[in-house]
């Protein structure tokens, strides 16, 4: 059993990553031991299990059909190592965290020493990447997002709203009279959302009050962003949590900004009830049940809640 789930965990991930590269980096890998193990399993089955092109793979009508059952044997094995560990009465193993890089260096990766420290065998793979991570695809364990949840199948826990404002550092400010009404931002100068970021709904809505502002900089970075804003050089948005944790910045005509979004927290059904991951997700809840208390992240929808399904 042991052999044939070995080979089984190889086509998963190849069947998720799209290609044999891309299953090699998720499995931390060779591409040869990918290409090799997978050869294995198709002489084992007698069956082609994918299509190879130069574009990667895709699953045939038999790769297909075996992956179901593939899946099922996956949560079996997980199932049986978390009654090995539950008997230990210890949590091992590993859980993959994908967060937004703001919200993870700021709120998250702080607190994970107290994790480590009730339970030293839980190892905590933090992804910060602005890249969104398929949980269906086992990108990752749990997905702490901004906005709404866009796939089906997930089961989410909506931790709380998050709120933005407009800001500049200290520095920046040296010598310029108070901003009161939106008309002051005229002619200053701001650091300016590109790609993904600028179509987030708090950049859209600042891009519209400051038309007539000086675009001193370009980024598709949320933190080059904040370190430019920082040194002093414009005004930008950001979530208050964010903006919040950096002493240096100073809001500007507080509440001008009405956009909000909601926070959740998402995992696989098949994982929710993981010992590890629950452990994980509860840890995180507490933290944002904190930043509640602290008014550091805005209590609108903040409130404990059952996990429920969620969809596009």
């Amino acid at each position: 059993m042991s052999q044939n789930w070995d080979l089984l965990r190889f086509f998963l991930a190849v069947a998720r990553a799209g290609s044999i590269a891309g299953a090699a980096e998720q499995l931390a890998e060779s591409s040869a031991t990918v290409g090799r193990k997978l050869r294995e399993l198709e002489a084992e089955l007698s069956a082609t299990l994918f299509d190879r092109s130069v574009s990667g793979v895709s699953p045939t009508s038999c790769g297909r059909a075996i992956l179901d059952h593939a899946e099922q044997i996956e949560q079996q094995m997980l199932l049986i190592n978390e009654a090995i560990y539950d008997d230990d009465g210890l949590l091992t193993g590993t859980v993959t965290v994908a967060a937004p890089s703001g919200l993870g260096q700021t709120m998250l990766a702080p607190r994970l020493r107290e994790l480590h420290n009730t339970h030293p065998g839980l190892q905590i793979k933090l992804l910060l990447s602005t890249a969104k991570v398929n949980l269906l695809n086992r990108e990752a364990d749990i997905a702490v997002r901004i906005g709404q949840p866009g796939q089906e199948r997930l089961v989410g826990r909506k931790l709380g709203s998050v709120g933005f404002g407009i800001y500049a550092s200290r520095l920046y400010l040296d010598d310029i009279k108070p901003f009161e009404t939106v008309k002051d931002l005229d002619g200053h100068n701001i650091v300016a959302a590109s790609g993904a970021l600028a179509q987030t709904a708090q950049c859209r809505e600042f891009a519209l009050l400051s038309e007539r502002c000086n675009v001193a900089l370009t980024t598709d970075s949320l933190l080059a962003q904040l370190e430019a804003v920082k040194s002093g050089l414009g005004i930008a948005p950001f979530p208050k949590y964010l903006a919040q944790a950096h002493p240096d910045l100073v809001e500007l005509l507080p509440g001008q900004l009405q956009t909000t979004a909601d926070l959740w927290m998402l995992t696989h059904p098949d994982m929710r009830n993981l010992a590890r991951i629950q452990t994980v997700q509860e840890f995180i809840f507490q933290i944002c049940q904190e930043r509640q208390a602290t008014k550091t992240l805005p209590a609108s929808g903040m409130k404990p809640a059952r996990p429920t399904a969620v969809s596009a």
